[in-house]
């Protein structure tokens, strides 16, 4: 084959030599949070310069779409439509407070629905989502965020953190393929009153 012939063709080309060196560092390093940040600097040098101005604002409106939907469909207690939103690909990786907690999107949409039936409602905040696009199809989110949680029993419990993720595009749209969530606990005493910090 000869020499790629448009930014598409050496998308695709840098894409897949990021998937691959990708499969080789998470079998060397399979749960090392910093194996997301470093792909994410071999993304931005590889494949930002084939993005526009134009594509890199359509990517930043459709992300943040899918995001909106995502907060929506976890406050309505939607935890089918929730997990969905979840990549099914092999690589997917979700990290809570520097551990791996979640392998498949399988696994921590079960771990939704299950918990679910506890609750009376959830109230969950996106405090101001930056979005960079890396590439064609690729962006990292990164945003803080708020969580109000009301159990059966009438007693609310909240609590924030910050969550990074990387977002990739497929035929049913933009999924979470990488994740880590860092939470601030409520003091006790917040728990034992019953209340939660305002969101």
């Amino acid at each position: 084959m000869g020499a790629p012939t448009s930014g598409c063709e050496l998308a695709a080309k840098a894409a897949a030599r990021l998937m691959s060196l990708k499969r080789r560092l998470l079998r060397v390093w399979p749960t090392t949070p910093s194996v997301t940040v470093l792909l994410g600097t071999v993304a931005c040098a590889t494949s930002s310069p084939s993005l526009t101005a134009a594509h890199r604002a359509a990517i930043v409106d459709s992300v943040q779409v899918m995001l909106t939907s995502w907060r929506d469909a976890v406050n309505a207690k939607n935890m089918t439509r929730a997990a969905a939103f979840y990549s099914s690909d092999p690589d997917f990786r979700w990290f809570e407070d520097g551990e791996l907690k979640y392998r498949s999107a399988k696994e921590i949409g079960d771990t939704m629905k299950a918990m679910a039936p506890a609750f009376r409602s959830f109230a969950i905040s996106l405090i101001e989502p930056q979005i960079t696009a890396l590439a064609p199809g690729v962006a990292v989110v990164t945003t803080t965020f708020a969580q109000k949680l009301t159990d059966t029993t009438g007693q609310t419990i909240g609590f924030a953190g910050a969550v990074s993720m990387t977002v990739v595009h497929g035929d049913s749209g933009w999924k979470f393929l990488v994740g880590h969530t860092s939470s601030v606990a409520p003091p006790p005493d917040t728990a034992r009153k019953g209340k939660g910090r305002r969101t």
